[in-house]
């Protein structure tokens, strides 16, 4: 498949595309990425697919092994109970700081990107769910007003987006269970509940963790 590089830098393109098929599992953990083949596929040369296979192997996307070169790393079910651990103790931090300085405006936005995991889950749209979902979880963060830990959130997504993937459509009956979890988060900011909120969310994420075969945290 030929691809078309525009705006962004070379190495930035192609970084994104690959990111975004690794995450997607359209790559799937050990799959190899041939470095000539990614340059001849964008028509570029080989140092940008170089550096952007440099800033995968920083994300841990990729590895190097011996023998086979660049392959899709693959993620250990103690990597994902690590994940999912932080992140419950960074966001219930985070939804603790939400309730000091929520605004009506931003209870109304965290309503409209539920409606929106709603709406996608009735057309059982994956994509347009997870972008909800993050968009959702983004915000709590945003106002919250912690740089350092919406930056954590920001690296910590990329690696929760490809359990997603790489999970939901084998452990998901219906992607509106996913919606309907996030339901007792948002009543509960809208009625000023912060323990009915951080119990909501724990919830959630033993769900999450349930869906993808971990045991829950108590």
């Amino acid at each position: 498949m030929k691809h078309s590089i525009v705006n962004k830098s070379l190495s930035a393109q192609i970084y994104e595309s690959l990111r975004d098929q690794i995450i997607k599992g359209e790559l799937q953990p050990g799959d190899r990425i041939v470095e000539l083949e990614v340059a001849k596929n964008f028509g570029v040369s080989q140092a940008p697919v170089r550096e952007a296979f440099l800033k995968l192997a920083d994300e841990e996307l990729v590895v190097s092994q011996r023998n086979k070169g660049t392959v899709v790393s693959n993620i250990s079910t103690d990597e994902m109970d690590e994940l999912y651990g932080f992140r419950l103790m960074m966001e219930e931090m985070a939804i603790k700081r939400a309730f000091e300085r929520m605004t009506e405006e931003d209870v109304k936005i965290l309503e409209d990107f539920y409606h929106e995991m709603v709406q996608a889950g009735e057309n059982n749209d994956l994509d347009s769910l997870r972008i909800a979902d993050v968009n959702f979880h983004s915000k709590i963060y945003d106002m919250a007003d912690h740089k350092f830990m919406r930056s954590v959130w920001d690296t910590l997504v990329s690696k929760l987006n490809r359990i997603w993937y790489l999970t939901s459509q084998m452990y998901f009956t219906h992607l509106s269970e996913v919606a309907s979890i996030h339901e007792p988060i948002v009543k509960s900011f809208r009625a000023d509940d912060l323990n009915g909120c951080i119990k909501a969310f724990v919830n959630h994420v033993n769900y999450e963790k349930k869906m993808s075969g971990l045991r829950a945290i108590n």
